[in-house]
């Protein structure tokens, strides 16, 4: 487990998490909010660092494929450069693990495959309640460009997705944004 900054602590138990945490499934890690993980430098942070979560943030148009699907189906249903990456769900449209577009149309994959063989991040996510803080640190740790974003860690239901790319950039244009009104450019 990469080390944590010494104000925080990090708490192991079993699924299903509470809700606030991101959840890394076997023992489910979480990191949140309860962890003191935020590094606040002064009064003017408290607002806006709290203020942009992952629901925010996400992008609520994710395409989703059954687990169980054909990759021969999968690549006709999803051809390269159509998206980087497609949503795996479960008989009862619980979040399954994601699979990364140009890896299902990859020449040594056999047709045959299913989704499920070539799964990326099946116990990786994130919750909408999450700050950016949050969502930046479960991107380093899970080393994933982008997570889903579920309802909760007990029902897993898909409710967006989220790229590390839009997180840093909007964590970014905040910041900025708090830089300038403290400044008085704005």
């Amino acid at each position: 487990m990469p080390s944590l900054p010494s104000q925080a602590r990090a708490i192991s138990c079993p699924l299903p998490s509470s809700e606030g945490s991101i959840v890394s499934a076997q023992t489910s890690t979480l990191i949140g909010a309860e962890t003191g993980i935020e590094s606040i430098r002064s009064a003017a942070d408290v607002g806006w660092v709290r203020d942009l979560t992952v629901g925010q943030m996400m992008r609520s148009d994710v395409r989703t494929t059954p687990v169980e699907t054909s990759i021969s189906a999968f690549r006709e249903a999803f051809p390269l450069g159509s998206t980087n990456q497609v949503i795996a769900v479960d008989e009862d449209g619980r979040y399954a693990g994601m699979v990364i577009v140009a890896e299902a149309h990859a020449a040594e994959l056999p047709a045959t495959a299913s989704a499920r063989d070539i799964l990326r991040h099946p116990d990786h996510m994130l919750l909408p309640q999450l700050t950016a803080q949050e969502a930046i640190a479960a991107f380093d740790r899970f080393e994933a460009e982008a997570l889903v974003v579920v309802d909760s860690g007990e029902h897993r239901q898909v409710i967006g997705l989220l790229s590390e790319a839009h997180a840093l950039r909007r964590y970014s244009d905040a910041s900025e944004r708090q830089r300038r009104e403290l400044l008085g450019e704005l």
